[in-house]
């Protein structure tokens, strides 16, 4: 869960998990039960995580992994297409340079993007039954 390493190069904060001396890891999940995420901490400075620390991040896994699973199961109804697309479109891609990206026809791009999109308001939808007490506003979720 702790790991410590010294970098005398930093890379001027673009690889957080090199430059940064502490990082402490701890799984997201279910006790006993295979992890479902990763909880990466990290520190800019020379520190040691206390039992209590990696206690509590070892805890906040835990807490954390019914929202994860919740989030988990019904992504997974994209394919690996679909997947990359989501990811490209997260990043503030147009559907030509999509197309570019995964090297599809313009008109497929628009068609792989369009699924993502009906897909992930079923997510939003999913995502809102599964932590009923969290007000739901009706604008978000369309179907």
């Amino acid at each position: 869960m702790n790991s410590v390493i010294e970098n005398p190069n930093p890379s001027n904060g673009y690889d957080w998990e090199l430059d940064w001396p502490a990082v402490l890891y701890a799984p997201v999940g279910e006790i006993g039960q295979r992890p479902v995420g990763l909880l990466t901490v990290g520190c800019r400075r020379d520190h040691w995580y206390t039992d209590a620390d990696i206690n509590y991040a070892g805890s906040l896994g835990a807490t954390l992994a019914p929202m994860v699973e919740a989030l988990r199961r019904p992504m997974s109804r994209l394919g690996d297409l679909e997947t990359q697309v989501m990811q490209l479109l997260s990043y503030g891609l147009s559907e030509p340079e999509i197309a570019r990206a995964i090297k599809v026809p313009e008109r497929r791009a628009r068609t792989i993007a369009d699924e993502v999109a009906r897909k992930l308001r079923i997510v939003s939808l999913e995502v809102a039954l599964a932590f009923p007490e969290v007000p739901v506003r009706h604008r978000e979720i369309r179907l």
